[in-house]
């Protein structure tokens, strides 16, 4: 389905959806506008993921809580709602809303549930520690056993947790509390084991955070695990703790992305690497980049997890540079990562749009030998094995947008998931990693899907890579990528931004080269990107390419494994039937062979290493049967399958004579019918009469008792046979040692077949005129065939026999042998003699070309075309050419050809075409071409042979010079004043074209590539003048002004259409340094805190004022500066009172603080805050004695005063250690109001809590504060 069928398509959706909408709204207005209203809120609710509502799952499971109530009570409750029930049974009604709001409450806990419960398919151990994990399984079976017990306890199915944590608190926190000291106590590889064999993600989201005073249990266990065992994790613990906090949602704590940057920033080096990679490989949409730039909304800890990153891969690049022991570990692994795009590189659209136009296979149809390509791609160079260890290093880049949640990216995981499991050499079958998947966005699908524009796809995948280079700066990263769409232009824009870091470009061709978007070989040779870029069809030929690179990407090895692949790929296409035809199958397996032996010619020259055998062509045509090919009725011979050869023996006898004869075959089978059908009625008969005393003799027939196998073995062998008997009668045709047969090009290039046209012009002399009975021509050119040369190329493939035969034999015989391709051969038919057209008046309209009219004048009668005249231009299948004469009554045109190869050729009227062929572009092109100025020709001709050798050309491709010049014209004679046909032949086969070398291109062998051009576009380009419209003589008449606007307005719309920034020249841009840091913010250096006050783009340095002078850095070289011990999220103490640090722009160095007591906004510089806070004056606290709001803070002696809600003027003097901020959680808020209802009716007596327990809350500002005993005390005044 192309663009514009899509757009109908949605369209018409739309019309049909609005058309039910006022049909509905027509009928049942109030109804309507509620669904509308509802739709609207679910709407916004999906499209805006970032807003607050979705921070967390309670938050979720309460908006469709609510939701699905709004839906039910519109539907029984509006009056003209067809489920209107509120008059009649209202009672009924109201059950059925609270039954389907809980219904749905329900079904999203479970969807929760089962989403958090979920393991990881991607992350597998390595099998030393697998093997120590179960050694230690007994060990801890006893502390496994607890947390099941304690999280059954807790996770009511069919309660929610908000009713079972009011009518069980006492009984919740109990085994809230045992869970996490079995965290606390375990030993590290007990608490390694329980972590990977835990449902983490559940448990963090079953307990909560309470508001009872030390109930901040989620808080406690989380940072007991980021952050005082965080240093006993292996990297696989890190990775799973890490998606058990992106699975309960970041926002849903305040503390948690600091848990996250304690987490990443306690990891180091490759193992840092190993972090981030696995992190990727977990087969799912939960991968590092959402971590870092959608799931951390705080500017500050992104900034230090992204500098963490660039210095932990500027150490491993010293390692490496000082060729350290740690350099020789790294260079085991291959520090590449692979970005590859997914529709029409790794499977087929199938030409469906809008995912992508090829067409040459089947939709979702892997490409043979894409996965092994990825896989040799990451393998490094330097390690024996056939598998890369390291995981994680495939990223696909797809341009289908994202959309609510993980909705469009779980498709193409569960893709992923089965090319995992596919079947191969080896092992080799499926991909090697689990990929991680980088999605779009709609606002680019939008504008592309409108105004059909790829520059928004390409900026959007641009800015996927940039967010991945900033995660992976220690890796270098190769593209794989299609030129359907905006892939080129985006691997452009990476090169640009990052040439380093870009080691290769992939270029899958789906289409012609020239109609991809973005892409200019003479800028990108500027650029330097050309040289690193791969054009290929086949992934063998990209194998090829990466294979004889200097240095190369794979290894030879790895080149012959991608070919091995292949085959197989395609073999397994073909059994699982996904060919839409023959013809695509056959010209697709043609197509890899070709690649497969150009890469065979590499692998033979570098010796340890086997070729890869061709694939075989299944054979349609057994031997002794009749066809009818392209050039006649044959019988097959013999069959090649690697190249999908048969050897057919031609019947090119007479017309007349092979009707005769088929006419006599067919009345002997008649005679023969009727005679066994005669036998047959009297033998029935006999038998009759002989019923008692009947003796039957059977014939031996092998098909009675043999196999099916051997049974067509013997048809096949009997209807040989009687061929042969049939054909005894003639001439045996000629061995194979005296056929001229034209082999496959040596270079496996695209042509099958090659001949000389020259032999048509040596057989006009023999016979100007042939007719049905004429032999000799044909042996004529079979006998010179012999003479073809190899190098000459044009369509059809056409071979003949006879080269040492005598010719008279030939002549009797008639039958030839010839090598064809399947695609040549058909079913056979039985031969007929053509019926002559009548001859019929001509019409008065001359003009009237036969081909524009078909159809619509003189319907089902085939007039003959007008007489092509002696030196006329015509368009041929192989070329234009000039007319050197046309038999009208034989239907053949002998046609001179012009151009890059020189031939003579008799074609077929139906297959010529007049240049300008049609009604407007007959009219245009007669009168141009007769009016046309002799001064303007005479000027062209002059100007074009003063071009000679060696004169510089400045074409649009390039610069150059010319090789072959215009060769001189001769002088006709003023005497003679008609013109021979001899003389016409020899000014038509004259070329009218010049050969230019363009020496700004340079081949890859060292040559440089020829353009053909016509001598007035040579004389246009020498002197840099490049007309925009065709050159007509505007004087000449009027319809050749129609033809200069005509073509002159098309070329404007061209222009139109294609962005500007693409069709100009663009100048390579200087390399500028982009800045981050603004003017006046506050950084901290090496040697100590400064304030930047410029920035230099020429080379990206900063002027920083210091305390003691100036100093000029790199942004490397600093970072923000952020007040002392403070935290985003946090209460601080300014010198404007309490207040709570929300952000820090860490560009400018700004800090935005809130103040409760009167709900200001402060914009403060990091000197204008003193210290943080437990809590800010006006904010809620939770202590020993009840909840209260913090009345004042006292610098002095480091003391809160704290109203308590429950005694009036009651205050409480103390200090940090003893009570807990309550907005510092995710909070249970209780069950609407009614938890006392719930009480009185369920209550259940618990035992009070055992032991003192220490509280983690806030840990890191508590050392900062005071540890002073606290002082409590209790008064209470009456006014």
């Amino acid at each position: 389905m192309d663009r514009v069928a899509a757009m109908l398509a949605l369209l018409g959706l739309i019309v049909i959806l609005l058309l039910i909408f006022l049909a509905l709204f027509s009928v049942a207005p109030f109804f309507s506008f509620c669904l509308f209203f509802l739709v609207y809120i679910l709407w916004y609710f999906i499209a805006n993921e970032a807003s607050g509502i979705h921070h967390a799952q309670e938050f979720e499971n309460r908006f469709w809580t609510v939701f699905a109530v709004l839906l039910a009570s519109a539907c029984t409750f509006v009056n003209d709602s067809p489920l209107y029930m509120g008059d009649t049974h209202p009672g009924w009604g109201l059950l059925l809303v609270l039954v389907l709001g809980y219904a749905v409450h329900m079904w999203d806990r479970i969807m929760h549930r089962k989403a958090m419960s979920r393991r990881s398919t991607g992350l597998r151990r390595g099998a030393s520690a697998a093997q120590s994990l179960v050694k230690l399984s007994a060990m801890v079976e006893d502390p496994l056993e607890k947390i099941g017990l304690a999280m059954a306890n807790i996770d009511q199915l069919l309660v929610p947790s908000t009713i079972n944590n009011l009518i069980n608190t006492k009984f919740i926190l109990r085994n809230e509390r045992e869970i996490i000291t079995v965290f606390e106590e375990a030993q590290p590889k007990t608490l390694n084991y329980l972590i990977s064999h835990v449902k983490l993600a559940l448990v963090f989201y079953k307990i909560k955070d309470h508001r009872n005073f030390r109930g901040q249990h989620r808080t406690e266990l989380i940072e007991l695990l980021a952050v005082d065992r965080v240093s006993v994790l292996t990297i696989h613990s890190r990775v799973l703790l890490l998606r058990a906090l992106q699975l309960m949602k970041l926002p849903a704590n305040p503390r948690a992305e600091h848990w996250v940057r304690n987490i990443i920033l306690s990891t180091h080096q490759d193992e840092l690497s190993e972090l981030k990679t696995m992190t990727d490989s977990k087969g799912d949409y939960f991968c590092m980049n959402k971590l870092i730039y959608d799931d951390i909304r705080s500017e500050t800890v992104r900034q230090d997890i992204l500098s963490h990153f660039k210095k932990e891969a500027a150490v491993q690049q010293a390692h490496m540079d000082m060729g350290t022991r740690r350099a020789l570990l790294r260079m085991q692994k291959g520090w590449r990562k692979i970005l590859s795009d997914v529709d029409d590189t790794l499977t087929s659209s199938g030409g469906s749009y809008p995912a992508g136009i090829d067409k040459r296979y089947a939709k979702k149809v892997v490409y043979p030998g894409v996965i092994a390509l990825y896989r040799e791609l990451d393998l490094p160079l330097t390690s024996p094995e056939e598998c890369p260890r390291n995981t994680g290093n495939l990223v696909f880049l797809s341009a289908r947008p994202h959309l609510y949640k993980d909705f469009s990216e779980k498709h193409n995981f569960a893709k992923f998931q089965k090319l995992r499991q596919r079947e191969g050499i080896d092992g080799r079958g499926g991909l090697h990693t689990t990929p991680s998947l980088l999605a779009g966005d709609l606002t680019s699908g939008r504008e592309f899907i409108m105004s059909n524009d790829f520059e928004p796809l390409a900026r959007k995948k641009f800015d996927n890579f940039r967010r991945f280079v900033s995660i992976y700066p220690e890796y270098r990263h190769v593209f794989v990528c299609d030129n359907g769409q905006g892939d080129v232009r985006a691997g452009e824009l990476m090169h640009d931004q990052y040439p380093k870091l870009l080691d290769g470009l992939f270029v899958h061709v789906v289409q012609d080269v020239h109609k991809t978007f973005g892409f200019d070989a003479e800028r990108w040779r500027r650029k330097g990107l050309l040289h690193k870029t791969c054009f290929f069809r086949t992934y063998p030929d990209a194998a090829l390419f990466a294979a004889t690179q200097r240095p190369p990407y794979i290894k030879m090895r790895g080149l012959m494994r991608v070919c091995q692949d292949a085959c197989v790929d395609f073999n397994l296409i073909t059994s699982s039937n996904q060919w839409a035809s023959e013809s695509q199958q056959r010209d697709r397996r043609i197509e890899l062979n070709q690649s497969l032996c150009r890469c065979n010619k590499v692998l033979e020259s570098h010796g340890g290493v086997d070729t890869v055998p061709l694939l075989d062509s299944p054979r349609k045509w057994e031997d002794g049967e009749k066809v009818r090919t392209s050039y006649g009725i044959g019988v097959i011979k013999a069959f090649d399958p690697t190249w999908d050869l048969y050897e057919v023996e031609l019947d090119w006898r007479p017309l007349d004579v092979q009707v005769k004869e088929y006419e006599e075959q067919e009345v002997k089978k008649q005679e023969a019918a009727e005679t066994r059908g005669t036998l047959r009625a009297l033998g029935s008969k006999i038998a009759d009469r002989n019923q008692m005393l009947q003796t039957v003799v059977e014939e031996e027939d092998e098909s009675n008792h043999l196999s099916p196998t051997a049974s067509f073995d013997a048809s096949k062998k009997s209807s040989k046979q009687s061929l042969t008997d049939q054909m005894g009668r003639l001439t045996p045709a000629p061995s194979d040692e005296n056929l001229a047969v034209l082999p496959p090009t040596p270079e496996c290039s695209g042509h099958e077949f090659v001949f000389d046209a020259g032999l048509f012009d040596r057989k006009a002399t023999q016979s100007p005129q042939p007719t049905l009975d004429e032999t000799t021509g044909t042996s004529a050119l079979l006998e010179e065939a012999s003479d073809t040369k190899a190098g000459s190329s044009a369509p059809p493939p056409i071979v003949g026999g006879g080269e040492t035969a005598p010719k008279t034999n030939a002549l009797q015989r008639g039958k030839f042998v010839a090598k064809l391709q399947g695609k040549d051969i058909t079913k056979y038919t039985p031969p007929s003699l053509p019926k002559m057209p009548k001859e019929e008046k001509r019409s008065k309209f001359s003009f009237w070309d036969t081909d524009s009219v078909k159809g619509t004048v003189d319907k089902g009668a085939d007039k003959p075309k007008a007489k092509y005249s002696p030196g006329e231009r015509v368009t041929t299948p192989y070329g234009i050419g000039v007319v050197v004469e046309h038999r009208q009554k034989a239907q053949i045109v002998v046609v001179d050809m012009t151009g890059p190869w020189v031939a003579r050729a008799y074609l077929q009227e139906h297959i010529v075409k007049r240049e300008g062929a049609g009604f407007l572009g007959t009219i245009l092109g007669r009168f141009s071409s007769s009016q046309t100025s002799p001064k303007r020709r005479l000027t062209i001709a002059t100007s074009a042979n003063e071009i000679v050798a060696g004169t510089p050309i400045f074409s649009p491709f390039g610069e150059g010079t010319v090789t072959r010049p215009l060769p001189l014209p001769s002088i006709p004679s003023p005497a003679s004043s008609t013109a021979t046909p001899k003389a016409i032949t020899k000014q038509a086969t004259r070329p009218d074209t010049l050969a230019i070398k363009l020496t700004s291109w340079t081949l890859r062998d060292g040559r440089h590539p020829t353009l053909y051009c016509s001598a007035e576009s040579a004389v246009k380009w020498r002197h840099k003048q490049y007309a925009s419209t065709p050159g007509h003589n505007r004087d000449s008449s009027v319809f050749s002004l129609i033809g200069s606007l005509v073509s002159g307005t098309v070329e404007s719309l061209k222009k139109i259409r294609v962005p500007r920034e693409i069709e100009a020249p663009i100048k390579v841009p200087t390399l500028k340094f982009e800045r981050y840091y603004k003017d006046g913010a506050a950084v901290t250096t090496a040697y100590g805190d400064g304030t930047v006050r410029a920035f230099r783009e020429s080379d990206g340095f900063y002027i920083v004022s210091l305390s003691f002078g100036t100093a000029f850095l790199r942004e490397d070289s600093m970072s923000y500066r952020l007040a002392r011990g403070c935290v985003e999220g946090y209460p601080v103490m300014t010198t404007w009172g309490s207040g709570v640090l929300q952000s820090v722009n860490p560009t400018t160095g700004v800090h935005t603080v809130t103040v409760p007591s009167f709900g200001g906004v402060c914009y403060l510089q990091p000197d204008q805050i003193l210290r943080p806070l437990k809590a800010a004056v006006g904010e809620d606290v939770s202590t020993r004695f009840g909840e209260g709001k913090v009345f004042r803070y006292r610098l002095g002696d480091n003391k809160y005063e704290i109203r308590l809600a429950w005694g009036g003027n009651a205050m409480l003097y103390c200090n940090a250690e003893t009570f807990d901020r309550i907005d510092d959680r995710l909070e249970d808020k209780g069950g609407f109001g009614v938890g006392w209802v719930l009480n009185f009716f369920y209550n259940r007596e618990e035992g009070k809590e055992e032991g003192p327990h220490r509280s983690r809350s806030n840990s890191f500002t508590a050392s900062a504060l005071s540890e002073t005993q606290s002082v409590v005390s209790l008064r209470s005044s009456v006014r």
